[in-house]
């Protein structure tokens, strides 16, 4: 996958689960990906990505996501 297949993976999994943030970026990293988002507080929220097949990314970005929210 490239940056902008994962920020289309990380807008679809907000916009499907419904999740109160907005990508701000998507940064390839020596494991994978950084993510960056900012919650509708203003709260920016960074975590790292794995690469792996899209259902895992989908399963960790909701996860990580949905526990920030």
């Amino acid at each position: 996958m490239n940056a902008t297949e994962v920020e289309r993976l990380v807008r679809d999994v907000i916009v499907h689960g419904g999740l109160p943030f907005t990508v701000l970026s998507v940064r390839g990293s020596a494991t994978g990906w950084t993510i960056a988002v900012r919650s509708e507080t203003g709260e920016i929220v960074q975590f790292p990505l794995p690469d792996g097949r899209p259902v895992d990314m989908r399963i960790t970005i909701h996860d990580t996501l949905d526990g920030q929210s």
